[in-house]
C-alpha cells in the first residue's frame, strides 16, 4: 500500500494517510479530531500580523478540512493559487497547494485529476531553489508512483519511485527515505518479486531505526515479518514478529496494529491454522475501522474470506469477499477488485457452481480490460506533461534568442556606446580575472591546508585505533595468561594440597574438635578450587575458544541463571558460521558487560540476549525490564562500564544505541561489520 507525501508551505512532511484515504464516515473519530484542529485555526486567522501569515494559516486550513470535507479544502486551496497568480507572490505555498489539490484527486480516485495537478506542481517547485526544490519534487514523484502501482502500472511506478528516491538523498531525508522503499516493497509484493520486496523492505527497516516516526520501525518490521512468512522463511518471519511485539507496546497508532495484526494472520495462513488466521485479521480489520480507511478494509476482508474458505466455511468466505468486491469497486480500487473477483470465482467453483464461477471469470476480464485503457490514459497523460513542460521551456529558449537579436539590432544603432561599454568590460573582465585568480590560489592553499590537516587527523585516528589494538590484544593475552597459570599452576597446587590433607586425615587421630575443624580447612579449600575456576573460566572461556561465539554466550547466559534471580533468555540467528576470533572476543566482552551490569543494577526480573547476523552486518540487542536510568547521566551514573563497551564499538567501527527510561526497562543495540 503506497504511502502519499504531501507539502505544508514551503517545507515537507510525512503525511501518513495511506492511499486513496478517503472517508467511509465523515463523524468518525478522527473527523472529530480534525474538527478541533479546524476550530484552532478559525480562531487563529483574526490574528494574522501580515499576508503571508494570513496565507500559511488558509493553507493549514485547507490540510486539516481534506479528511473532513472535500469540497471545502478544494476552494480553500484554489483561493490560494487565485492570490499566488494575481500577486506573482507565495510561489512555495502556490507549489504545495497544487499538491495538495493532487492529493484530494489522488484520495477520490480521481486519478487523471491528480496527474494534472501533479505534473503543475512539478513545473512550480521547478522554479524554487535548494531545499524546497528538491523535497516538492521528491513528493511528486512518490504520488505519482503511488497512482501508477495502484493501476498495475509497475514498470513506470519504479521509475517514478526511483526518480523519488534520487531526489530524497540529495537531502540525506530519512524518514521519507523510509517512506519510499516501503512503496517499493509494495510495488514488488503486486508484481510478486517476494524476494526483490525482502531487500526493499529489509533497507526499509534498517533505515527506520533512525526515523523520526517511530511508527515506520513499527510497520516495516511488522511488513517484513509477512513477507518472510510468504516466502516460506519462518524462523526468519518470527523473529521480526517478536522484535514487533516489543515495539507495539510504544505505540497508539491504529494503521501500527493493522499490519501487526495482519502479520500474525499471514503466519498462521502459512502454517495451516486458518481460525486463528481468522481471528488475526479481524483485529487488524477492527484497527482499519478506526483508522478510517477503506484501502486496509478491502484488503482485510478479503484476507478474512480466504481464511473461510480454507476452513470450508463458505457462506462466510461470500460474505467477506463480496464486501471487499464492493469497498475496492465504491473507491475505485481495481486491482483488489480483480482479487476478489478471482477469490468469488474460486469460491463457486469449490462449491460446484460452475456457472456462476464462469460468469465471474467473465467480469474479471471486462475489469482486466478496462484496467489496461485506464494504463494506457495515464500514460498518455504523463507523455502529455512532459511534453508540454519541454514545449514551455523551448518557448523560454526562443524568447531568449528573440531577445538577443534585439540586442543585436541596438548594438547596430549605437557603435560608439559599443565601443566603450567593451573596453569598460575588458577591463572589468581583465579585473576580474586577476582577482579570480588571486581567489583561486588563495582557496587552492586553503584546500591543500585542510588536506594536510585532514590527513594528520586521519593519521592520529589510526594511531590511536593502533593503541586501542594493542591494548585490547594485551588485555586478551594477559587474561589467557593468567586464566592458564591459575588453572595449571594454581589450581594443581591447590588440589595437590587437598589430597595432602586428606590422605593425612586418615593416618592422624584428631580430637572431635579438630576433626571438625579440619574438615571446616578441606571443606574451604574446596571452594577455593571452585572459585579459582570460576575466576579461571571468566578471564577466557573455553567454550568461546572451541566452540565460538553464540555457545559462549549460551553458557555466560545459563550461569547467571544459576547465580541470580534474573531470568536470561537468548535468540539467535545466522550465527552458524563463525567470526574472526579476535571479533569473537571483543563481543563476547561487550555481552559479558552488559549483562553483569544488569545483574548490578538494573534491579531486573528478565531479560534478553538476541544476536543475529545478515551477510555481513551483526546485531547485538540485549533488553531488561529493570528500573532503567537516565540516559543524560549515563556517563556519570555508569561508571567506567559503558565506556569500556564504546571503546569496542567505536574499534569494530559499530553503531551504540541505549534506550532507557526510569522505571521502563532498558535496551542496547549494537550494529557492526562483521568478517568470517
Amino acid at each position: 500500500m503506497a504511502i502519499i507525501l504531501t507539502a505544508s508551505a514551503d517545507s515537507m512532511h510525512l503525511k501518513w494517510t495511506i492511499l486513496p484515504a478517503a472517508l467511509l464516515c465523515v463523524f468518525s473519530f478522527q473527523a472529530f479530531s480534525q474538527q478541533n484542529k479546524i476550530d484552532s485555526l478559525n480562531r487563529l486567522l483574526p490574528t494574522a500580523k501580515d499576508d503571508s501569515s494570513r496565507y500559511e494559516i488558509l493553507f493549514r486550513l485547507g490540510v486539516a478540512y481534506e479528511r473532513v470535507d472535500y469540497k471545502v479544502s478544494r476552494i480553500l486551496f484554489d483561493s490560494i493559487l487565485t492570490i499566488a497568480d494575481r500577486t506573482k507572490k507565495f510561489k512555495g505555498l502556490e507549489a504545495s497547494a497544487l499538491l495538495e489539490i493532487g492529493g484530494l484527486g489522488f484520495d477520490h480516485g480521481n486519478y487523471p485529476l491528480s496527474i494534472e495537478y501533479y505534473g503543475k506542481a512539478a513545473e512550480k517547485y521547478n522554479a524554487l531553489d535548494g531545499e524546497a526544490k528538491i523535497s516538492g519534487l521528491a513528493a511528486v514523484y512518490n504520488n505519482l508512483g503511488g497512482i501508477l502501482s495502484l493501476t498495475n502500472d509497475w514498470e513506470n511506478a519504479q521509475k517514478y519511485y526511483l526518480k523519488a528516491l534520487t531526489e530524497l538523498e540529495k537531502l540525506r531525508d530519512t524518514t521519507r527515505i523510509v517512506t519510499v522503499y516501503f512503496n517499493i516493497a509494495f510495488l514488488f509484493t503486486d508484481m510478486d518479486e517476494w524476494n526483490k520486496s525482502y531487500e526493499s523492505m529489509y533497507k526499509s527497516f534498517q533505515l527506520s531505526r533512525y526515523s523520526k516516526n517511530k511508527s515506520q520501525n513499527v510497520e516495516a518490521c511488522c511488513r517484513l515479518a509477512t513477507i518472510c512468512f510468504k516466502t516460506s522463511r519462518l524462523h526468519e518471519g518470527l523473529t521480526y514478529l517478536k522484535k514487533a511485539d516489543t515495539l507495539i507496546r510504544r505505540s497508539h497508532e491504529h494503521i501500527d496494529f493493522i499490519y501487526y495484526h495482519h502479520a500474525y494472520g499471514t503466519y498462521h495462513q502459512q502454517t495451516g491454522r486458518y481460525a486463528a488466521a481468522v481471528k488475526n485479521h479481524k483485529l487488524a480489520y477492527n484497527s482499519a475501522i478506526k483508522w478510517d480507511d477503506p484501502y486496509y478494509l478491502a484488503d482485510e476482508t478479503l484476507e478474512i474470506g480466504n481464511d473461510y474458505l480454507k476452513l470450508k466455511q463458505f457462506d462466510s468466505a461470500e460474505h467477506y469477499f463480496q464486501k471487499s468486491y464492493d469497498i475496492s469497486q465504491q473507491f475505485k480500487y481495481k486491482p483488489k477488485v480483480l482479487l476478489s473477483l478471482t477469490s468469488l470465482s474460486e469460491l463457486e467453483e469449490q462449491k460446484g457452481n460452475f456457472e456462476k464461477a464462469y460468469n465471474y471469470k467473465k467480469k474479471q476480464a471486462s475489469y482486466a480490460d478496462s484496467l489496461v485503457k485506464e494504463q494506457n490514459q495515464y500514460r498518455i497523460l504523463l507523455i502529455d506533461g512532459e511534453f508540454a513542460a519541454e514545449k514551455r521551456v523551448n518557448e523560454i529558449k526562443q524568447l531568449q534568442k528573440d531577445k538577443q537579436i534585439q540586442s543585436l539590432s541596438l548594438e547596430k544603432k549605437s557603435t560608439l556606446n559599443i565601443i566603450l561599454v567593451s573596453s569598460m568590460a575588458v577591463l572589468l573582465g581583465f579585473g576580474f580575472l586577476v582577482y579570480r585568480n588571486l581567489r583561486h590560489r588563495h582557496a587552492l592553499a586553503k584546500q591543500q591546508d585542510e588536506l594536510q590537516r585532514q590527513r594528520i587527523r586521519e593519521l592520529e585516528k589510526d594511531r590511536q585505533l593502533i593503541a586501542v589494538d594493542s591494548m585490547l590484544k594485551g588485555q586478551e593475552e594477559e587474561r589467557s595468561r593468567m586464566a592458564k597459570d591459575l588453572h595449571d599452576s594454581l589450581g594443581g597446587m591447590l588440589s595437590g594440597v587437598k589430597l595432602s590433607l586428606g590422605a593425612m586425615k586418615g593416618n592422624i587421630i584428631l580430637s572431635e574438635e579438630n576433626t571438625r575443624l579440619f574438615a571446616s580447612v578441606l571443606d574451604q579449600l574446596d571452594h577455593s578450587i571452585n572459585e579459582m575456576r570460576r575466576v579461571a573460566h571468566n578471564m577466557m572461556p573455553e567454550a568461546l575458544v572451541k566452540l565460538g561465539l553464540q555457545q559462549a554466550i549460551q553458557d555466560y547466559c545459563d550461569g547467571l541463571n544459576e547465580s541470580s534471580k534474573i531470568v536470561f533468555k537468548t535468540q539467535f540467528y545466522g550465527m552458524q558460521t563463525r567470526l574472526i576470533t579476535s571479533t569473537e572476543v571483543l563481543i563476547y566482552r561487550i555481552a559479558q558487560e552488559l549483562l553483569n551490569n544488569i545483574v548490578k543494577h538494573a534491579n531486573a526480573t528478565e531479560a534478553l540476549v538476541q544476536l543475529m547476523r545478515h551477510d555481513n552486518n551483526l546485531n547485538l540487542t540485549i533488553e531488561d525490564n529493570g528500573i532503567g536510568f537516565n540516559i543524560e547521566q549515563i556517563d556519570t551514573a555508569k561508571g567506567a562500564g559503558l565506556s569500556n563497551v564504546r571503546s569496542r564499538v567505536d574499534y569494530l567501527k559499530g553503531h551504540f544505541d541505549i534506550q532507557s527510561n526510569p522505571g521502563k526497562g532498558t535496551s542496547i543495540h549494537i550494529e557492526c561489520t562483521v568478517s568470517e
